[in-house]
Order: structure tokens, then C-alpha cells, then sequence
């Protein structure tokens, strides 16, 4: 899937930490907008074998967070409130998309929301609130 994905566009960033430890994230910039994706492997599923509900809540708060640092031209970014609604479950083995939107931008606080789409159905849909943090 990592070839297919590269010649589609799509960048990897390994991460550090945690996202490091569950798969990295990939990126891509099409049409002025900044999509992220998420291509879920066995290490993913939950008992049920689909992907687990706090994989899908993980990679959401990374990709708004990350979207609000890049969109506020900040050094850091923590989180305030995320709200994930489930619609329906992932497949193991299948890509899920999401193009985060920037609803509202304050000198402090960047509000931020998107649907997670996963082969042309939404699977969740996320709000959420980043507290914006500049280096002194």
C-alpha cells in the first residue's frame, strides 16, 4: 500500500512518540487543502476485528492538532476538547482520509472539525479545540 500511496502524493512522517509506536502519519497537499490518511494494519483492530475506536480518536486528534500548528504558524499545539461521534467501523486493511477544516481561528484557540472518510463513507465525524502555543 506504501508505493501506491507515494505515487498518489501522499508523504509519511514516522512521528515520535506514541503516533511513532501505532504507525506514523501520511499527509498530502491536493486542491489548497491538507489531507491526512491513515492506512490500518492488524496492530489496529479492536476484539471485534475492525479498527479500534481509540486508533481512529488518536490519529483525528493528531491530524486537527497538526492542521492547527500549521494553520496558526505556531511551535505548538495542545488539545482542549475532542469530540468523536462513530458512525460506522473501519476495516482492517483499508485507508481512511480526512481533510480537516479550520472553523474558527482566535490569537489562543483554533477550533477545529472534519469527517473521516473511509472508501466514499463518512465513518466518523470529530469537533475539537487546540490551545495555540507560541515560543517566547
Amino acid at each position: 500500500m506504501q508505493e501506491e500511496l507515494i505515487t498518489q502524493g501522499w508523504h509519511f512522517e514516522p512521528g515520535d512518540g506514541f503516533m511513532a509506536l501505532v504507525g506514523g502519519l501520511w499527509y498530502r497537499r491536493k486542491d489548497n487543502t491538507t489531507e491526512f490518511g491513515f492506512p490500518s494494519t492488524d496492530m489496529h483492530a479492536n476484539r471485534g476485528g475492525v479498527v479500534h475506536g481509540g486508533m481512529l480518536s488518536a490519529f483525528v486528534d493528531r491530524a486537527f492538532g497538526q492542521m492547527a500548528r500549521e494553520t496558526s504558524a505556531v511551535d505548538r499545539v495542545v488539545t482542549i476538547s475532542l469530540t468523536v461521534q462513530f458512525m460506522i467501523p473501519m476495516p482492517i486493511g483499508q485507508f481512511a482520509t480526512i481533510a480537516p477544516k479550520i472553523v474558527r481561528m482566535t490569537g489562543r484557540l483554533a477550533f477545529v472539525e472534519g469527517t473521516l472518510i473511509c472508501d466514499s463513507e463518512p465513518i466518523v465525524s470529530a469537533q475539537g479545540v487546540w490551545r495555540l502555543i507560541r515560543s517566547t
